[in-house]
Order: structure tokens, then sequence, then C-alpha cells
């Protein structure tokens, strides 16, 4: 069944992806499927052992199934001072 999402990005993902958000349709079923896509798709040089994953705002797991009509955040790591 076709899912449709909404996609931020921040940091080295969003300069890689070149957009702060995106709106598609997928029939993917998990995060992990998901962010290996959007990896070949915007080249994101980041493996997804590297990045966390949220979905309506609450962290979830790369394993878990992508719901309809949610918002996804894949987190990179960030450095802070």
């Amino acid at each position: 069944m076709a899912k449709s999402i909404k996609l931020r990005y921040f940091a080295s993902l969003q300069e890689q992806a070149k957009v702060a958000e995106e709106s598609l349709v997928t029939k993917l079923n998990t995060y992990q499927e998901l962010y290996d896509s959007l990896a070949k798709r915007h080249g994101f040089n980041l493996s997804s052992s590297q990045v966390k994953v949220a979905v309506n705002d609450e962290f979830t797991t790369m394993e878990n199934i992508i719901l309809d009509q949610s918002t996804i955040v894949f987190i990179p790591p960030v450095a802070g001072g």
C-alpha cells in the first residue's frame, strides 16, 4: 500500500538533499528501506547506522514500518559547543 509521507532534513543531510523538506508517496516498508532509497537519490554520505530516525516527533528504529501520513526526520550526528 502506498503511503504519503513528509520528510525533513537537517545539517549535512539537508545540504546534500538541497532541500529542507519534501513530500512523497512510497511503497517502501521500513525506515531503513526509505533511508537507503533517499541516500541513493540524494547522495547521502552517512550510513543508516550513523543517523537516528524520528517519526511524528518521537524516536523510532530503522526496522519499524513506515506510517502513512507521518512526518519523518533522519537526524545526522551534530557537534555542539
